[in-house]
């Protein structure tokens, strides 16, 4: 019997859970919402049309149950305190304190696994601008000589 813990693997799936589903191309999503534009209101859907909405939204659910990893919540995090940024940016026309503003104003946005103090936006924030959605790495060289380092923040 093996105990829950961090080490703890998932569960087995039950029959006729799906574990892996494609992900909706940005092509894809374009040429969907192109054809409902498209479409006059009084007429019905085409059962293509149909189709790939019924499939998307098929996609979405099945992707509200799948947990999040933690570069997932990062992500989120940084797209949340920009959004935020910019916002503050617009509306003042200066970019001093609009980055306090934007972290404050998500964390008090998120919520659920995405939910965190100000200074934990601030971390993800400052994480994800250093190295968006991967591990920092710098490619250092040019030409044929390339070779892959650890890069490493600055002191202060």
């Amino acid at each position: 019997m093996i105990t829950p813990g961090k080490r703890s693997q998932p569960p087995e799936p039950g029959p006729g859970v799906v574990e892996h589903m494609p992900e909706p191309t940005e092509t894809g999503l374009r040429d969907m919402r192109k054809q409902l534009v498209e479409l006059p209101a009084d007429q019905p859907l085409p059962p293509q049309l149909r189709r790939a909405l019924n499939d998307l939204i098929t996609w979405a659910i099945w992707r509200i149950d799948r947990p999040l990893t933690r570069d997932q919540i990062r992500y989120q995090r940084f797209h949340v305190v920009s959004m935020f940024r910019r916002q503050y940016i617009a509306q003042h026309g200066k970019e001093r304190g609009a980055q306090k503003y934007a972290y404050h104003a998500a964390a008090r946005e998120l919520t659920g696994p995405y939910a965190g103090a100000w200074s934990t936006m601030k971390d993800d924030f400052l994480f994800e601008q250093r190295a968006p959605g991967a591990p920092i790495r710098a490619v250092c060289g040019s030409g044929k000589h390339l070779s892959v380092e650890l890069a490493r923040p600055a002191r202060n």
